[in-house]
Formats: C-alpha cells, sequence, structure tokens
C-alpha cells in the first residue's frame, strides 16, 4: 500500500478537490489527515494506488508517495511509545504513522519512513 502525500493551498475547497479527483476514478480512500498551517498538506490511503496517481497527476497536484510499511504491536498503554522509541533509537525518521485497526490485545500500525 502506498502513501500520497499532497500539498495543496490553505483555502476552502481545496481538499474536496483532490478527494473528488480520486473519487472520480472510482477509488475508496482508506484513510486520511488534513493539516493546515502555515501550508496545508493531506496524507491519504486509498485502495488503487495507479488510479490515485493518474487522477492527481491529471489534476496537476502537488504530491510524493511512500511506500506503507505496517507493524502489529500490543495492545497496552506503552506498545506506540516503545515503538517510536526503538525507530529513533535506530536512527529512522518517522514521516507518518496510522492505528489502522485494534483487533483484541494487538493493534496493527501503518507507517512511512525516509
Amino acid at each position: 500500500m502506498n502513501e500520497f502525500r499532497i500539498n495543496m493551498s490553505d483555502e476552502p475547497g481545496s481538499l474536496a478537490e483532490h478527494c473528488e479527483a480520486i473519487a472520480s476514478e472510482d477509488v475508496n480512500i482508506l484513510a486520511i489527515v488534513a493539516i493546515a498551517g502555515e501550508s496545508a498538506s493531506a496524507a491519504i490511503l486509498t485502495d488503487n494506488a495507479d488510479s490515485t496517481a493518474s487522477a492527481l497527476d491529471r489534476m496537476g497536484a502537488d504530491y510524493s508517495v511512500s511506500e506503507l510499511k505496517s507493524a502489529k504491536l500490543e495492545h497496552k498503554p506503552g506498545s506506540l511509545a516503545a515503538f517510536t522509541r526503538g525507530m529513533g533509537n535506530s536512527g529512522v525518521n518517522l514521516r507518518s504513522l496510522y492505528v489502522m485497526s485494534i483487533d483484541g490485545d494487538s493493534a496493527t500500525i501503518g507507517y512511512t519512513t525516509e
């Protein structure tokens, strides 16, 4: 699975335009986070990377693509802290992190790195 990190203008409707372009390709968005401040960006996971890239290319979007890796953690306090500390101690810079699912005593996370 790939993460699409989109840079966009911080104005009303900008995120909608990108989501509509992706939807026009019959692609489902599985996860999204959008943040604005001095600039605006969104990180999106979809069910069809090729069609997502086509949609974003067609609209001239400014984006990058990263491979989403995954890990299974115990679902208990401190598990995510231990995972992120281990990555940091290993010199790995996390770019994004998602809680993908929680099932009983385990949680599956997705993450991207530099």
